[in-house]
């Protein structure tokens, strides 16, 4: 966690100097953030501060895609301001108040998905592509994203037949090539005090692939049922999405059931790099594989 003196030392020469002394920690839902603050006072305003170390180069990333971004709808909080000093990154945005779907307002999810995928639409992107999970490597087509990371997982089935799993992911291959918020969790979402829509977080915005920002639903209860999670929600939330890409329900349904199939194969690969093991692997994967329809 970084100090609010170091962090205030940061900000000394520059606008934000005149924030000393009304810089806040965060908490949502009982966590703290290490990372993140809220400066101001009713005088000044206020506003957000995230602070990264400056070798992650999808920080770069998501400011890259900053500058093409095409937002009529502005559902994006946006960065007002970017400071890099002493090997650190410090994101500066406007502080948003309102609700977050997080106890309450949870029907309003499936809205920020249809949200979601009129912005995809309109940013439609050529690569190199990423994703939070391809460990820094960036691709020329998304095929080439998608194959990479089938290979890393094909490698963790054991004796499990990999064939049909392998033409389910295929499937993967028909979604958008498109900017993308990968990190997309209920505490990264707020409905404004006038009822805007906006997304904040934009740390994992990227070219990527459309079907990746589905990693925080868990359509079938597989993961532990938290508050920043999307389970109750899942398929009014798949169905608004589809719906406003205007996708078919046959197709909608095999992409739904390779991200869904993918996410199982990566909590599995997971598990087997902290030496753990996934005894019910070969039961998730028949559970996707057997359900009729998503949505």
């Amino acid at each position: 966690m970084m100090d609010i003196t170091k962090l205030e030392s940061l900000l000394k020469d520059t606008k934000y100097e005149l924030f000393t002394g009304l810089i806040h920690k965060i908490e949502l839902q009982g966590f703290a953030y290490n990372d993140v603050y809220k400066i101001g006072n009713d005088n000044l305003g206020y506003y957000a501060l995230k602070v990264r170390e400056n070798n992650q180069k999808h920080l770069y990333d998501s400011i890259s895609c900053f500058k093409i971004l095409d937002d009529s709808e502005n559902i994006i909080n946006k960065n007002i301001d970017v400071i890099e000093k002493s090997n650190y990154l410090i994101f500066v945005s406007d502080w948003i108040t309102g609700i977050q779907p997080i106890n309450t307002s949870r029907d309003k999810l499936s809205v920020f998905f249809s949200k979601i995928a009129f912005l995809n639409k309109q940013n439609i992107v050529k690569g190199p592509y990423t994703s939070m999970y391809a460990d820094g490597n960036y691709f020329d087509t998304i095929d080439d994203l998608i194959n990479w990371e089938i290979n890393c997982h094909k490698d963790h089935l054991d004796k499990i037949p990999a064939k049909e799993i392998l033409e389910v992911l295929s499937n993967l291959k028909f979604g958008q090539p498109c900017i993308i918020m990968e990190e997309i969790n209920t505490g990264n979402l707020f409905i404004t005090e006038d009822g805007k829509y906006k997304f904040i977080d934009t740390e994992w915005m990227h070219k990527g692939l459309n079907l990746y920002q589905f990693d925080h639903i868990n359509y079938f209860g597989f993961e532990e049922k938290k508050w920043y999670n999307i389970t109750d929600e899942a398929e009014e939330c798949y169905r608004a999405y589809f719906e406003a890409l205007k996708t078919g329900n046959e197709e909608a349904n095999e992409q739904i059931r390779a991200i869904e199939l993918l996410s199982v194969l990566r909590q599995n690969t997971s598990l087997k790099f902290s030496g753990e093991e996934n005894s019910d692997l070969e039961e998730k994967i028949k559970k996707v594989l057997g359900k009729e329809r998503f949505i």
